[in-house]
């Protein structure tokens, strides 16, 4: 009889989704091989094949993750011309992403951070650079500013101060989604959220929308 023939994208992806469920309700400290593997329906020496730790297993989540919101994000942003829908549809696909449909993976990158910082573990904290994810996020927004600023609809703010603001309070209401889901509505904080950041910068209501 013929050998079994492995898909082994399909396979490490089914370690990625039993991972995020295991780190989802253990906590990313918490979590051991064992308990992914036990998930997944595999041996503990299969995912060794596939990953070196646990932190490998993570960082690959994190890649699939990001990757599939990035590309929903650029193609959604490419659908619209206006520099102000863009900023809008920005704000608020991130807040439905990471504040909703990835609230589990939220809070265990939040978990993986601060387990890092606690135990000053260089391999924990360099497995998602994420000097660089916040660069790349503050040069989206600027050039959107700057474009919004060409067209004469902005306001002439400085374009890095106005992303770094964004970025920090997405960051905050992503927090306080984690550590309470239930503290308020998601989409009034998010009608607020973008109606306020949109009203520091757009110079005339009447080109809001």
């Amino acid at each position: 009889m013929a050998p079994k023939i492995v898909d082994r994208n399909a396979k490490k992806d089914e370690i990625i989704q039993a991972a995020l469920q295991v780190f989802a309700r253990r906590g990313f400290a918490n979590t051991k091989i064992s308990d992914i593997a036990s998930l997944a329906g595999i041996g503990k020496g299969t995912i060794y094949e596939y990953f070196r730790s646990k932190e490998e297993i993570f960082a690959a989540a994190y890649q699939s993750i990001s990757g599939t919101f990035d590309s929903y994000l650029l193609n959604a942003l490419a659908t619209v011309k206006k520099p102000v829908l863009k900023l809008k549809l920005l704000f608020e696909l991130n807040l439905d992403f990471f504040g909703k449909d990835a609230l589990d993976f939220s809070a265990v990158m939040l978990q993986f951070w601060a387990e890092g910082i606690r135990t000053m573990d260089k391999e924990t904290q360099g497995v998602i650079n994420l000097k660089q994810l916040y660069r790349d996020y503050r040069i989206m927004i600027m050039e959107i500013v700057k474009e919004g600023q060409q067209a004469g609809v902005f306001r002439d703010i400085d374009s890095m101060a106005f992303a770094s603001l964004a970025i920090a309070s997405l960051d905050g209401l992503l927090l306080q989604l984690v550590t309470d889901p239930d503290v308020f509505d998601l989409q009034k904080i998010k009608n607020v959220f973008v109606e306020t950041l949109l009203k520091t910068i757009v110079i005339d209501e009447k080109n809001k929308f």
